[in-house]
């Protein structure tokens, strides 16, 4: 059993995992790491599925500020 909540642990994977590219790809490495169809079921609504699209897309936001940084530096 899992000791972190499935909705925090797919929040985690959205913002740190950079291989998720798609809402689908945080359910596919939750499923990896043993979370059942039922755990999963909670990624179900428009609005959880909204959030860790916006977290996904940040995550990338911030890497291209980090690399446009890095860039620009002497």
């Amino acid at each position: 059993m899992n000791q972190t909540h499935v909705i925090e642990r797919a929040f985690e994977i959205a913002e740190r995992d950079h291989a998720c590219l798609k809402v689908s790809d945080v359910r596919e490495a939750l499923a990896r790491e043993g979370y059942t169809i039922s755990d999963l079921m909670h990624l179900e609504g428009w609005s959880i599925r909204e959030q860790l699209r916006r977290r996904m897309r940040a995550r990338g936001s911030r890497a291209i500020g980090r690399i446009e940084f890095a860039e620009s530096r002497p």
